[in-house]
């Protein structure tokens, strides 16, 4: 899922024809608080609810200097990649643009997270778990076979790096009962730092759970 698969067309773009009480109006329609600006077309930043205040509701916002954004989102660009920016910004939404720098449309955060967690899977039941790859190499084909071996499956996983450049291979299966899978993939010598399940398992680092959860829910 890259970028451009998560514009949303119904949030409204204003323009320099507008005032500022048509801007507060789509605002309040839309129940968001920033705004995309175009002049001439092109893309100029944000303008804010808490900003427009300031001014005479028939003020034009051509009249107005938008709030700036120096990120740009390429259209291509991984969900991974998008949700570790918006973990960088204070914005709620982000222009998305072309490979000639046409702007599509904006993505808001909030479904950025939703559709991310879809994707892996995290609503569904099951367990969870994060083994340190100490930044040697590693078979995903022997994880799976070990995982299958304990009558489970990878539904997702995902590669992530600590601050210490550790990378971390987080894996989330089809079954609750995961003390059999965290057993076996020990016994291979792989590193097992941390696992949760909606049923209790031996162990469980449950606040390095809740760290990757409140990573994922940013």
């Amino acid at each position: 899922m890259v970028a451009k698969e998560l514009i949303d067309s119904n949030i409204p773009v204003l323009k320099q024809t507008d005032n500022v009480d048509r801007a507060l109006q789509l605002m309040s329609e839309c129940k968001n608080s920033h705004l995309p600006y175009l002049h001439d077309e092109i893309f100029s930043g944000f303008f804010s609810e808490d900003f427009l205040l300031n001014y005479d509701y028939d003020t034009l916002l051509e009249e107005i200097r938008p709030e700036m954004v120096e990120l740009k989102i390429d259209s291509n660009l991984p969900i991974l990649e998008l949700i570790k920016v918006f973990s960088q910004t204070a914005f709620d939404l982000l222009p998305v643009f072309d490979t000639t720098g046409l702007f599509l449309g904006v993505i808001e955060k909030k479904e950025a997270n939703e559709r991310f967690i879809g994707a892996l899977a995290l609503n569904d039941n099951g367990g969870i778990l994060e083994i340190n790859l100490h930044n040697k190499e590693y078979s995903l084909t022997e994880i799976s076979k070990i995982v299958e071996y304990e009558y489970a499956k990878i539904i997702s996983l995902f590669l992530s790096s600590d601050s210490q450049n550790q990378m971390h291979l987080t894996l989330k299966l089809d079954i609750a009962q995961i003390s059999g899978v965290v057993n076996s993939l020990e016994r291979y010598g792989y590193d097992v730092v941390s696992y949760f399940a909606s049923e209790p398992v031996t162990n469980i680092e449950k606040d390095r759970y809740d760290l990757l959860m409140k990573y994922l829910s940013i």
